[in-house]
């Protein structure tokens, strides 16, 4: 595929297959939205999602995409129901976007209550035990300095 800024910022006229090419992008991201969505559902960390890098090219095309569209040509030529998919699947979008920025502030604060109870455990263990209730010889659990 190239690069959707090399082929629509010619000087010939608005190529009509843009809308449809665009569509077809946010098919995708919304797949790949989707699916980052369920994940973080599951429980899932944000930071372990393998929808991540995708998801950061298909916005970063979808950007490129974006910029062509504010050009003053660039529908010309295009059916209005490719016009009207377009703005459909935009607004589709656009809701659930939000819904992920949603869902990985949940995981976010769900990995900061597992870290911060990590960090109470490791705060409240008594300092006696060691590793597996042991001792060191000279009275001090291993790997603890007086």
């Amino acid at each position: 595929m190239t690069h959707p800024t090399q082929a629509l910022r010619s000087p010939t006229a608005a190529d009509p297959r843009q809308v449809c090419q665009i569509i077809d992008l946010l098919e995708e991201l919304h797949g790949v939205i989707a699916a980052e969505n369920s994940l973080l559902a599951g429980g899932l960390p944000a930071s372990l999602a393998r929808t991540v890098a995708r998801k950061t090219q298909l916005a970063g095309e979808l950007d490129s995409w974006l910029e062509v569209m504010r050009s003053g040509d660039f529908s010309q030529g295009s059916e209005p129901e490719d016009i009207a998919q377009l703005v459909n699947r935009l607004q589709s979008l656009r809701v659930l976007m939000g819904e992920n920025t949603f869902a990985i502030k949940r995981s976010m604060e769900a990995t900061r209550r597992r870290i911060d109870g990590i960090m109470r455990a490791l705060r409240d263990e008594p300092r006696q035990a060691g590793i597996y209730g042991g001792k060191s010889p000279g009275g001090q659990a291993p790997g603890r300095f007086a």
